[in-house]
């Protein structure tokens, strides 16, 4: 699944495993390659590619994870995840580390770039964080009611899509593009409007690069036509 460099490093008065992994944060929460980590720990950790499961077993607690699921189970009992697991790369899983951590009984501490695991028999583990690895961005939401151009993140629009519409109907359809991603907006008219849809959420965390190259396209080709049909976009109703 993936490749970890494991090392021994003496911490204590004996040696302790040390993991080298890439830092993968979603929500605030760390995720761990599946491989590697808690097999350190002595469990048997197992990936199911037909249903994209994950099963740990340490011979005392029985984990299952699902990519994409906030459901887990925990011998037996269901558990809501803040973070389900994921599926990063299309090849790699990461797993939630506290959550399984604390669930086999260990104690999981962070420590800027490192994160120390230990029970009561002293340090278990050591995992060291390095660059970050982010998943994707996740995908556009779906259409929304009450949307202006709802085909503008499924297909190239036209100069007959946009014929009809008012320059400030434009303006908004051209960042309805961008609030499905949820991008905060400086300026008032159009933060306005979309905290009015229902739909909107802005996400301090956005990037242009969450666009796809379609959503990117049209965003061009609306202020284009706006441009070359009213002279500059309209900044108000």
């Amino acid at each position: 699944m993936c490749v970890l460099l494991i090392v021994m490093c003496a911490v204590t008065s004996y040696a302790t495993p040390v993991i080298w992994t890439a830092r993968v944060e979603i929500n605030g929460r760390l995720l761990v390659p599946v491989r590697g980590v808690f097999e350190s720990l002595g469990a048997v950790v197992e990936w199911n590619p037909a249903e994209e499961a994950v099963t740990i077993n340490d011979g005392t607690t029985f984990i299952a994870m699902w990519v994409g699921s906030s459901l887990a189970m925990v011998n037996g009992y269901e558990v809501q995840l803040d973070v389900p697991a994921q599926m990063i790369g299309g090849a790699r899983v990461y797993i939630p580390l506290r959550f399984v951590g604390e669930a086999l009984g260990s104690d999981v501490e962070y420590l800027g770039d490192r994160v120390v695991i230990s029970s009561m028999g002293g340090v278990d583990l050591i995992i060291m964080l390095g660059g970050s690895a982010q998943p994707p961005p996740p995908p556009p939401p779906p259409t929304y009611a009450n949307e202006l151009l709802p085909q503008s993140n499924d297909r190239h629009l036209t100069a007959g899509d946009l014929a009809g519409l008012t320059n400030w109907q434009l303006t908004l359809a051209r960042n309805e593009i961008y609030a499905r991603h949820g991008r905060p907006f400086q300026s008032a008219n159009i933060r306005a409007y979309f905290q009015s849809t229902g739909w909107y959420t802005p996400n301090p965390s956005f990037q242009e690069s969450w666009l796809s190259k379609l959503e990117a396209h049209n965003a061009v080709f609306i202020r284009e036509y706006q441009e070359q049909v009213f002279g500059r976009p309209a900044t108000g109703p």
